[in-house]
């Protein structure tokens, strides 16, 4: 692959894009958008100068990778001294907010796509999930308030792991459904699945995280360990924290995010290189997802889009969003203005992505109705990538706070 052109365009691409980020940014341009467009323009709807095919199983794995990355190195950004103070609005947002959005989901596209119960649910939870890659245009934006940025930041690294149970529930219950055996779906199981999924995914990204940072803080002292490899240890331990958890039977994406937010090292030089590391790796991963998004998955649902995907598609971003945080949000005494912030600020992307792929292995999508959910679900990835990174310059100059 590394001698076809597509390597040396993305390689090009992704220098041209560095030399310019600072103003491509400015001008409300993010590096998302950039690439699935640069994927759109390559792929047969444009230009079509590559046949390359990925195989989904690569896809699958480089989302993951990707978004245990972004999620350990996002969470290693927070303050947990800080997020104390700010508890109660992540608490909200994945309590209320999360369970109010996949029923929002479900209702609607039951509704609008006249589908059986569990196929509308399934496609309301590939899309409740937001994005950490997207939310990292927020992160650093000094005109909104910290506790509002951190709160995106909390909710978009945990949801993917709380919501990734529900939906292999959904699944199961879909294929046992499609094969008459739905009498047989042990149910015990399953909420001790869920259960498990969350326990050990926190047990498990607290102790690496703790402990990791703890022994490379202790190799720095002792000067056993070069600035090279300070740098490396920030990744490793984002996939120790991920396939830890996976083996022992917990959530990968959950012990990414914990071990991040329990990383401890008392020098700043050090946890600066704990960090800088993963976020370029995290970064370029994530470019080279919504690259294959724009090339390869735009193509093949834009034949299947109909009026009922784009009116789905629409609400998912809005109604469907905005609604339930504003229920969760409501008594937090935050201002309008705020509230309205973390409501529309929901992105979708890689998690719902990883989802996608992992429904599509398990039920193929080959009748015309899947077809319909599987370009629903791309259209509305599509328009949050382009939605979301052009409303985060305008939500930088707005001046949001947390108290009126």
């Amino acid at each position: 692959m590394l001698e076809s052109p597509l390597a040396l365009i993305l390689a090009s691409a992704v220098f041209a894009y560095g030399l310019l980020s600072r103003k491509t940014e400015a001008a409300a341009m993010t590096a998302p958008m950039m690439f699935t467009l640069l994927g759109i323009i390559l792929g047969p709807l444009v230009l079509d100068w590559t046949t390359v095919r990925i195989e989904g199983h690569g896809l699958m794995l480089l989302a993951e990778l990707s978004l245990a990355l972004i999620l350990f190195t996002d969470a290693s950004q927070i303050k947990r001294s800080h997020l104390m103070k700010y508890e109660i609005l992540p608490i909200r947002l994945l309590a209320i907010g999360l369970p109010l959005t996949m029923l929002a989901g479900t209702l609607l596209a039951h509704s609008i796509f006249s589908a059986g119960w569990l196929l509308a649910a399934l496609l309301a939870i590939m899309l409740t999930p937001t994005d950490a890659a997207l939310a990292q245009a927020i992160f650093n934006k000094q005109g909104i308030d910290e506790s509002l940025r951190h709160s995106i930041t909390v909710e978009s690294g945990l949801n993917d792991g709380l919501a990734l149970p529900v939906l292999l529930f959904v699944l199961a219950l879909l294929a046992a459904s499609q094969h008459g055996d739905t009498a047989n779906i042990d149910h015990l199981h399953w909420l001790f699945f869920i259960s498990q999924q969350f326990f050990i995914g926190f047990l498990w990204g607290m102790i690496s995280g703790r402990g990791g940072g703890w022994l490379t803080e202790y190799a720095s002292r002792q000067l056993w360990i070069s600035p090279l490899f300070q740098r490396l240890c920030g990744p490793s331990l984002a996939l120790i924290a991920y396939s830890g958890a996976e083996l022992l039977g917990g959530n990968g994406f959950i012990a990414a995010f914990l071990a991040g937010l329990f990383l401890s090292a008392e020098h700043t030089r050090l946890m600066k290189r704990l960090k800088e590391f993963g976020e370029a790796e995290g970064q370029l991963l994530s470019l080279l997802i919504f690259f294959f998004f724009g090339l390869i998955f735009i193509p093949d649902a834009l034949p299947a889009v109909t009026a009922r995907s784009i009116l789905y598609a629409v609400l998912s971003l809005t109604l469907i969003r905005i609604v339930p945080v504003w229920i969760a949000l409501t008594g937090s005494g935050l201002p309008l203005r705020a509230k309205f912030f973390l409501a529309w600020f929901g992105p979708r992307g890689i998690a719902s992505v990883l989802y996608l792929l992992l429904v599509m292995e398990q039920l193929g999508f080959t009748n015309p109705d899947d077809q319909e959910f599987f370009a629903t679900t791309v259209l509305t990835i599509l328009l949050s990538i382009f939605l979301h990174g052009l409303s985060a310059r305008f939500f930088n100059h707005l001046h949001i706070v947390r108290k009126p």
